[in-house]
């Protein structure tokens, strides 16, 4: 039985790897998947080795409580890796961790597919070169990765943004609209969501006062789910399941988009948002130098200029959140222009379905 070994780091790795799961045992029902990841990979049909998706973090200070954890599954990898062999490593972003696999994986003659690699365009080209003589193949999502990567081993492919495969083309159905509602986007980590409730939480009384408004959140999991519904409990505020996004964008006024991949799913259902972000104070100054993008907001860096306000840092507050919900709100042609920036979005991240390209890559390890 051939054996594939797939490492992933947080929600969105992990819904894509239960995609990729999915296709490769459509088409091969004889494969086995071991997996770091979480309950969409799970359910797709892999063993779970470690629920890796749990202890994801973003930002150096964040990263050292859990450390410890990391070091375990570190060493859980390499047993395992060793022991059964796999035909073929997936790699799912996650490059504070993968790229050490990908290394290790190397040494040990087992091909390595890297699936979203590290973003060195934002960070710097170390990372590139490094991957670049260690996999075989980095498959980006971004049309300009490519060249960032220099001559190595690997084969470099650009194969599209999952996003614009997963939200459907403008317009697309809604079972209502509500130029009232107002989505919250906490984001997927557990201190990420406790960061953005703080603010959001002196936010919502502020924004009651002169308007009257339905609050929505979506919970990027099970876990966080529960702890919104904790956090939330005495807030006019209506928690829903990551699978009900795609039914209230459509005719929303606007979403409040903890930074990440959600923000170009707002983006591509044409939906005005502001972009938020709050982390320790060293990880915030540690970004800034390093960082060699203008811009977190992903609908900004593809369109390589502001088209969503950002709020980052002690610029999250909630004073400042309530004048730019304000200024959209009032902003009657904001609606027409988020529209046609959502076009230009799809056209520029667009190339099919990456997921299939990924399985192809894979099956021919197998």
């Amino acid at each position: 039985m051939s054996k594939v070994f797939i490492s992933i780091g947080d929600i969105s790795g992990d819904y894509y790897g239960g995609e990729i799961i999915s296709l490769l045992r459509e088409k091969n029902g004889m494969i086995e998947f071991l997996a770091l990841g979480g309950e969409k990979s799970e359910k797709a049909g892999a063993r779970l080795l470690y629920p890796t998706v749990s202890i994801s973090t973003v930002g150096f200070w964040e990263a050292v409580f859990t450390f410890r954890e990391w070091e375990k599954v570190w060493r859980l990898s390499q047993e395992v890796i060793e022991r059964e062999h796999p035909n073929v490593v997936l790699l799912i972003d996650n490059p504070g961790f993968n790229l050490r696999l990908a290394s290790f994986c190397h040494k040990k003659k087992i091909p390595v597919v890297y699936f979203v690699p590290p973003q060195v365009w934002a960070w710097g080209r170390r990372r590139a070169s490094r991957l670049s003589q260690c996999a075989d193949w980095i498959l980006t999502i971004f049309p300009w990765e490519a060249d960032y990567f220099p001559k190595g081993k690997a084969q470099v492919k650009w194969v599209g943004h999952p996003v614009t495969h997963l939200i459907p083309p403008l317009p697309f159905s809604s079972s209502g609209e509500s130029k009232n509602r107002i989505i919250l986007l906490p984001g997927s980590r557990e201190g990420e969501i406790i960061n953005y409730l703080t603010v959001i939480k002196k936010f919502i009384p502020l924004l009651l006062k002169n308007r009257k408004v339905e609050l929505v959140s979506i919970a990027a999991s099970q876990e966080a789910q529960k702890l919104l519904e904790k956090e939330m409990v005495d807030f006019p505020v209506t928690i829903k399941e990551r699978k009900e996004l795609l039914s209230v964008l459509p005719g929303s006024a606007l979403a409040i988009s903890s930074s990440g991949t959600v923000t170009l799913e707002v983006a591509l259902a044409g939906v005005p948002q502001i972009i938020v972000y709050r982390v320790a104070l060293l990880t915030f100054f540690l970004a800034r130098l390093l960082m060699r993008k203008t811009f977190i907001g992903l609908p900004n860096i593809v369109m390589g200029e502001e088209i969503s306000p950002e709020l980052v840092g002690k610029d999250f507050s909630s004073s400042r959140l309530l004048e730019e919900v304000e200024k959209i709100l009032s902003d009657s042609g904001s609606s027409k222009k988020v529209l046609d920036v959502s076009l230009e979005i799809r056209e520029k991240l667009n190339r099919g379905n990456p997921f299939e390209e990924v399985a192809q890559v894979v099956e021919g390890y197998l």
